[in-house]
């Protein structure tokens, strides 16, 4: 843990994915993907690991009430 937290929403494609992707890279931030879809998030995250393994990434699912 890092002691910094980014929530990115809609991070399981698109711009959003691409900004927890840029994080998870630098390092310096606990990122969290926000996404409607479990498993479309549980994805991103592992590609973002694949890409990165040290990066500390996970996901968790919105829901809209």
């Amino acid at each position: 843990m890092t002691g910094r937290v980014v929530l990115v929403t809609g991070a399981d494609r698109g711009i959003g994915y691409e900004t927890a992707r840029y994080l998870a890279a630098e390092g310096g931030y606990d990122v969290v993907l926000a996404c409607r879809d479990q498993d479309k998030g549980m994805d991103a995250v592992q590609r973002i690991k694949r890409e990165n393994p040290s990066a500390l990434a996970t996901s968790m699912q919105v829901s809209v009430v």
